[in-house]
């Protein structure tokens, strides 16, 4: 190296700018000076869990091993490098069961060794890291049907589903033809999302897009509100009389939301609409034509509220032409760190802010039920990025009704007698495997990230417990 660039990186590195760069590491790092720890950064602690107080200033010899399976894998590997004089490697594992590589270096001064380096990676994390690399590296390398959906849809509809990923492409289709669309499925799923997906891909889109909640709007005001009332129609009406939510979707389309709880007697008057596509406002007598596409959704048992006389039989099968039902959340588990990642994005932009995601509270998210769907997922992001405290978001952060449900699902663990530790673990590994395959979508490889294990392990232990006797190809290989 020529003697003023020399000089100059010396001059560049000094201590405030070497303390930075040292806590850039994503591995642990740790500093010792004749057998005491002088330094260690914050990936050593966040790696361990071990508080950076409670090593700095003492022997490496002095720390119980037993306590810290990762400090004896240090006492090992810095009593090797003293003995040979070379940088050694060792393998430990923390209380969490993550596997870690401890690496020594000596910095020799003199012939002797008067300074040792520790490196420590936890390669667990690394694999899981690797699995989300690939999984969103598929995304971007995906197929031209998948960057299609994907360029149509924008950034608002996110899916890796199968299922959801076929609806979508119905939705894109069914949008260049005007027919009648009925979305099934649970609160938040997405159904006003699709609905909208529609409107935007048709020749309508440049019409109104009307939202209409049905159970939003009081009985007494149904027929006012959908189909508008004529001069002096009621006391209080106004004079000139008002247009309808039918009437001004003219020319677009107008979004019938839990259509489930119209009234008996407006039920009537909507399959006429639908028939005749012309209104009658109330106290009015000429009909007005519309030049309309109506979609519906809801979150009843429709067929059911027909056998029970609470929904008509003839509009149930008018609406019926083109049905769709939105799987929950839970059954499409692939969808939630992808959506939960989106979510982030959004609020950290809004916000200001720069949270990222632990692997420990993507695991309890993809295993929570979500029993209010996207929009409960989407709620639940927004309220951590702003009153976490933290950068990294972990499971603590999110609402106790989220985390201590997983906890007392999860973590516990009762002995009510005496049998064989193997035999107990057998028991155990049986328990833990079949409740994760409840879960309707559980793929062999979402399970195995979730009970922190390789995927071949998940396959033997199906085979061994005979769990499953069938395993996809594809999950297989």
């Amino acid at each position: 190296m020529p003697e003023k660039l020399k000089k100059y990186s010396l001059q560049s590195y000094d201590e405030k700018t070497l303390d930075s760069l040292i806590e850039s590491f994503y591995d642990g790092i740790m500093f010792i000076q004749n057998d005491i720890i002088t330094r260690v950064n914050s990936s050593f602690s966040r790696i361990t869990g071990i508080k950076e107080e409670k090593v700095l200033g003492k022997r490496v010899e002095e720390f119980d091993g037993e306590e810290h399976i990762c400090l004896r894998t240090i006492q090992e590997v810095t009593s090797l490098v003293k003995k040979f004089g070379k940088s050694m490697t060792g393998m430990g594992e923390l209380k969490n069961g993550n596997e870690i590589y401890v690496t020594a270096t000596p910095v020799k001064i003199g012939g002797d060794v008067k300074h040792i380096t520790v490196n420590i990676r936890d390669v667990t994390e690394l694999k899981l890291l690797k699995e989300e690399v690939s999984r969103l590296m598929t995304l971007y390398y995906s197929t031209p049907e998948d960057a299609r959906l994907s360029q149509l849809t924008g950034s608002e509809i996110i899916a890796e589903n199968k299922v959801m990923l076929g609806i979508i492409d119905m939705v894109v289709r069914l949008a260049q033809v005007d027919t009648l669309v009925l979305f099934e499925g649970e609160s938040g799923t997405g159904k006003e999302l699709l609905a909208r997906l529609i409107h935007r891909l048709s020749a309508r889109r440049k019409g109104p897009f009307i939202p209409v909640n049905c159970g939003a709007i009081p009985e007494n005001l149904f027929e006012s509100e959908l189909f508008g009332y004529a001069k002096g129609a009621f006391t209080g009406a106004l004079k000139e009389g008002k247009p309808g939510l039918f009437e001004l979707a003219n020319g677009g389309i107008i979004f019938l939301d839990e259509i489930g709880e119209l009234p008996l007697h407006s039920q009537v008057k909507l399959l006429k609409v639908i028939e005749d596509l012309e209104v009658v406002r109330v106290g009015g007598r000429n009909p007005i034509k519309l030049d309309v596409r109506i979609i519906t959704a809801t979150n009843k048992d429709l067929p059911r509220m027909v056998k029970e006389g609470r929904f008509r039989e003839d509009l149930f099968y008018r609406l019926y032409v083109v049905p769709i039902r939105i799987p929950p959340l839970r059954e499409r588990r692939e969808d939630i760190f992808p959506l939960a990642w989106h979510f982030l994005k959004k609020f950290n932009k809004k916000f200001n802010m720069s949270k990222t995601f632990s692997r420990e509270i993507i695991e309890v998210m993809e295993s929570y039920r979500w029993p209010g769907n996207v929009r409960e997922l989407q709620n639940v992001i927004e309220r951590i990025v702003i009153t976490s405290d933290e950068d990294v978001l972990s499971p603590k952060h999110l609402p106790p009704s989220i985390y201590q449900e997983e906890m007392e699902d999860n973590g516990l663990i009762q002995v009510k007698g005496i049998i064989s530790l193997p035999k107990a673990k057998e028991i155990l590994e049986k328990k833990l495997i079949s409740s994760v395959f409840s879960v309707k979508g559980t793929t062999t490889r979402h399970a195995a990230r979730l009970l922190g294990v390789d995927h071949s392990t998940i396959v033997r232990k199906l085979k061994k417990y005979g769990l499953r006797t069938k395993i996809p190809p594809f999950e297989a290989s």
